[in-house]
């Protein structure tokens, strides 16, 4: 269990703030969690025990406590209590995806290892995907295991047409980015991409790699990418466990408020 004791020497609401006390708790427990003081499988100290030493009503705990398990930070088991929940990769899937700023953003180290790195003939499935154009069906093909602190969370593998990005091959990207590789060296820059995911059940070779414990639930996401022109450069297909993802998505009554709130996001990004 959380010290008490940690508790009464580190956190005290603000006085006077416009932030709800429920709102300033939360944030601080997430903090720690986030710098790795509170730690995954840590019990969280009991609701009442939290009203006797912040001096707060048990509806203002429980908001609290409930925000933390709404973002997945808190787990609770019936006649056991909220314990500190295993960390997952959060994806908004309103808007373009960056891995590496997404691992940050949770307060973990992002990682990568190249698994392939080579120039190849388009398979015909390949060929289909990307629109290859005749004479031009060699691809760049890059395979990477994503990691945050060091735990495997991804397999992607990513393919794109080689005449677009000749020389690509050379470059190591277990440190180097992708996207930033293709718009500062090739001037390829993503305007636009259509994914699908799918709930799939992890094995094989796939199991191996992503450390998994058994056969386990997984989701496969396959991504096309397209440049403003409207030209396909690349297709990617990923596989994450399940139990270390969770994807949102805003969802609106109105079907123009979606889009116009996709193409904004879609801004901020390019």
């Amino acid at each position: 269990m959380l010290s008490v004791d940690y508790f009464k020497q580190t956190f005290e609401f603000i006085p006077g703030s416009n932030i709800p006390l429920y709102a300033q708790l939360a944030s601080y427990i997430k903090i720690q969690i986030q710098a790795s003081i509170f730690k995954p499988g840590d019990k969280m100290i009991a609701e009442q025990d939290l009203c006797g030493i912040l001096k707060v009503s048990r509806t203002t705990i429980r908001q609290s406590m409930n925000r933390l398990v709404d973002e997945g930070l808190l787990v609770r088991y019936r006649g056991k209590g909220s314990f500190i929940a295993d960390q997952k990769l959060r994806r908004n899937i309103n808007y373009m995806y960056n891995f590496t700023e997404n691992i940050r953003d949770s307060g973990a180290v992002p990682s990568s290892i190249v698994l392939e790195n080579k120039v190849c003939q388009a398979s015909p499935l390949i060929n289909e995907k990307l629109h290859l154009p005749r004479g031009n069906d060699r691809v760049f093909f890059l395979s990477r295991l994503r990691c945050a602190d060091n735990e495997p969370l991804i397999i992607e593998k990513t393919y794109i047409p080689y005449y677009l990005c000749e020389g690509i091959e050379t470059i190591d990207f277990s440190g180097a980015s992708l996207y930033q590789t293709l718009s500062n060296r090739y001037s390829l820059n993503l305007f636009h991409a259509v994914e699908t995911i799918e709930a799939v059940i992890i094995s094989g070779d796939n199991e191996k790699k992503l450390k998994c414990k058994g056969r386990m639930p997984g989701y496969k996401i396959q991504r096309i990418s397209y440049l403003e022109s409207g030209y396909i450069f690349e297709y990617t297909t990923s596989v994450t466990r399940a139990d270390k993802c969770i994807f949102r998505l805003d969802l609106y009554k109105n079907a123009n408020s979606v889009k116009h709130n996709v193409d904004f996001e879609r801004k901020l990004q390019v």
